[in-house]
């Protein structure tokens, strides 16, 4: 979702190559009908990564093209046209944006003429999962097929246990790893059927390896980011996780977080840090940014305010916290990966009455990486992952009474509700409450 522009700063060289992913991962779906490969609209964190790479089907990921048009500040044109077909904007805009392109890709038989990066190519397939939070991964793929009809989608729930403080998730983890067993062993009938190949399940076992060793590879990286002062912010976050979101299960993706690591290793060692001086540490506490305004990170380095620690973007935790039951089915791994990565902050929940495992996450966050204040971004037209925003918030300051929280308001995608000097003014003062608060604290 990077973009190259003037302006754009980044803190790490390894982050500017970040836009040779994306643009691969768009050409690689024009280039697939040539290479005798499916192509299937893909979700992100849906735990298919690996058995689309095991079977060479090219995933076409919509909320990065949605991300790049808003990065590009060129989502307007397809905003309007899912709107013309009553498509409300107040819907999740990584939705309607890509369902505005799909719409005038349908009428002209091609990509939009100037469409970022040349576009997406017409799926073969399309492939979801609700996550257990996001209801447009069910209508979007719907709401889809009215304009591509002959395009079969498969969209899984891999539920894992709700958070109950009151339950215990252990009793039942087992069942909701044997149901999101079962959703996979099914997408990979229906990956089967559409490809007419089988799946080489040696193969796949070697994919969901090299997937752990990339999460682990990339939880050691970051953490790199505790040092003080940190050589990494959530500004360069934000495009550094494109090859962990998108290219899980590469070699290429891994290969990646060993140049980063080896980068912000170096920047430690010569005392190089993301803001001369560092003042503040915050941490990007909760929700998607706002894709065309990503300078906006930038503008609080420039405050000497860094951020070197988000919720967003960081899914995944080391292997070996998951703690997960050894098992030579990958699908069962993936399984238990899965309900582990939402499960294991449950235990923490319970001991902290009124908390919750979001909260939670927030609190080890904020103590392991020496945090001053946090950062909520409420983006109106993602309501299933930003609701609860101001709740975190509030539990939060039952914890750290007189922490400087900032709640920012906007969208990721349609920047008509984005209105820089204001938002400018609200970090200011932010900024002048860390200030205020850090001296309170001495």
């Amino acid at each position: 979702m990077a973009e190259e522009k003037k302006g754009r700063a980044v803190a790490t060289s390894t982050a500017a190559s970040i836009p040779k992913f994306v643009r691969g991962n768009l050409s690689a779906t024009l280039k697939a009908k040539e290479e005798g490969k499916k192509v299937a609209a893909a979700f992100i964190a849906d735990g298919q990564d690996e058995i689309m790479r095991a079977m060479d089907i090219v995933p076409a990921w919509g909320e990065s093209f949605s991300g790049v048009c808003a990065a590009k500040r060129d989502a307007e044109k397809y905003l309007q046209k899912a709107e013309s077909d009553n498509f409300s904007r107040s819907l999740c805009t990584y939705a309607t944006c890509n369902i505005g392109f799909d719409m005038m890709r349908e009428e002209l038989g091609q990509a939009p003429e100037g469409a970022p990066w040349g576009g997406m190519a017409r799926p073969d397939m399309m492939l979801g999962n609700g996550q257990l939070l996001c209801d447009p991964r069910f209508k979007w793929p719907q709401a889809t097929q009215h304009y591509q009809q002959d395009v079969p989608v498969f969209v899984t729930n891999m539920y894992y246990p709700p958070w109950d403080p009151n339950g215990d998730h252990h009793e039942v983890e087992e069942l909701y790893v044997k149901y999101a067993k079962e959703e996979l062993h099914e997408t990979v009938k229906f990956c089967e059927k559409i490809t007419g190949k089988k799946m080489d399940w040696d193969r796949l076992a070697k994919t969901v390896e090299l997937s752990d060793k990339t999460w682990d590879l990339f939880i050691d990286t970051y953490e790199l980011r505790k040092h003080i002062p940190t050589p990494m912010d959530t500004g360069d976050a934000m495009n550094t996780m494109v090859p962990l979101t998108f290219n899980l299960g590469t070699q290429e993706a891994y290969d990646f977080y060993v140049s980063l690591k080896a980068e912000l290793e170096q920047k430690i060692k010569d005392g190089i840090g993301v803001a001369d001086p560092e003042k503040f540490r915050v941490i990007w506490a909760a929700g998607l940014p706002s894709w065309f305004a990503l300078g906006d990170f930038q503008y609080f380095n420039s405050k000497g305010v860094v951020f070197p620690v988000e919720v967003t973007y960081r899914g995944c935790e080391k292997i070996e916290r998951l703690d997960l039951p050894k098992t030579n089915d990958p699908l069962e791994h993936i399984a238990w990966r899965w309900v582990r990565y939402w499960t294991h902050w449950y235990d923490a929940a319970k001991k902290r009455p009124g908390s919750t495992p979001k909260v939670e996450r927030i609190i080890e966050y904020i103590e392991d990486y020496k945090c001053d204040g946090a950062v909520f971004h409420s983006a109106f037209s993602c309501r299933s992952w930003h609701a609860g925003i101001m709740q975190q918030a509030a539990t939060l300051k039952k914890v750290y009474e007189d922490i400087p929280i900032l709640i920012m308001e906007g969208d990721i995608v349609d920047i008509s509700s984005y209105n820089e000097a204001d938002t400018h003014n609200r970090i200011d003062a932010f900024i002048e409450t860390l200030a205020a608060h850090k001296a309170r604290k001495g």
